[in-house]
C-alpha cells in the first residue's frame, strides 16, 4: 500500500512531542541531528508512517531499526524480507510497503527546481517541460519518476539521472521495464511509486496518525514503551 501524509504544514512541535515515544533510539538520534524543526518533523514523520504501515499490514508493532545498502537504501534490521520505501519533501511524507521491491518519491511543485533542468533532465524531458503549461509540475513529475525508479534499484541518485527519459509517458499508471509506474498528483506535489504490483493509496491526516498510533489506552494499537 502507498501511504501519503501531506499535512506537514499543520504539524507542530507539540505534535512531534506527542509522537516522539514511537521513534526508535536510532531514528530519534537522527532526528535530533537536524537543526531546523521543518527537517526534524519530516524525518520523524517518515518513520512514523512506516510504523503505521507495518502495524496495519503486518501486525508489527516494534520500534524497528534500519541497516543500509551500499548506496544508502534502508532495510529493516532482522527483517530483510520487508519491502518498503520512504520519501519526504517540504509538502509531504510518503511510505510504500509491498510484497516485492518498491521505490517511492514525493517531489514538490516548486519553480525554483527548474534551475536543475539541464543537469537532471533528458533533452526530451527538457523539451517537454519548456512546452508545458505547468513547467514546475511537469518537472516534479519527471523527477519523482526518476527517484522512485532509482530507489527501486537501490542505486540512488547518480550522474546518470539525466539518461532516464520519461517524456513519452503522460499517463498516471503505466508499465515501465519490469514493473509499474504509479503517479499520484496532489495540489503541491507529485508522488510516484514504482513496483511490480499496483499499490492501493491511503491518504492520511494527522488525526488518523494520532488515533491509530496512540489513541486511548483501551483502544491503543501499539505499546509506547
Amino acid at each position: 500500500m502507498l501511504y501519503i501524509f501531506t499535512g506537514t504544514e499543520s504539524f507542530t512541535e507539540l505534535d512531534l512531542a506527542g509522537l516522539w515515544p514511537l521513534l526508535s533510539e536510532q531514528r530519534a538520534k537522527r532526528v535530533d541531528k537536524y537543526r531546523y524543526f521543518k527537517d526534524r518533523k519530516l524525518s520523524a514523520l517518515a518513520y512514523i508512517l512506516l510504523r503505521y504501515a507495518l502495524i496495519q499490514e503486518k501486525g508489527i508493532d516494534e520500534k524497528v531499526e534500519f541497516e543500509f545498502g551500499p548506496y544508502g537504501k534502508p532495510f529493516v534490521k532482522g527483517m530483510p524480507e520487508l519491502q518498503f520505501s520512504l520519501s519526504h519533501s517540504t509538502e509531504g511524507v510518503v511510505c510504500a510497503l509491498a510484497s516485492s521491491p518498491v521505490g517511492v518519491d514525493i517531489a514538490d511543485i516548486d519553480p525554483a527546481n527548474l534551475d536543475c533542468i539541464k543537469s537532471a533532465m533528458h533533452p526530451s524531458e527538457q523539451h517537454a517541460i519548456k512546452s508545458s503549461n505547468d513547467k514546475a509540475r511537469t518537472f516534479a513529475r519527471f523527477w519523482s519518476m526518476k527517484e522512485s525508479f532509482l530507489k527501486y534499484t537501490g542505486t540512488g541518485i547518480d550522474n546518470n539521472i539525466a539518461s532516464l527519459d520519461f517524456s513519452d509517458y503522460d499517463e498516471n499508471l503505466f508499465d515501465y521495464r519490469l514493473a509499474k509506474m504509479q503517479v499520484v498528483d496532489s495540489e503541491k506535489s507529485v508522488i510516484t511509486a514504482y513496483c511490480a504490483e499496483l499499490l492501493p493509496v491511503n491518504i492520511l491526516t494527522k488525526i488518523d496518525l494520532f488515533d491509530f498510533l496512540i489513541g486511548e489506552p483501551r483502544n491503543a494499537k501499539l505499546a509506547l514503551a
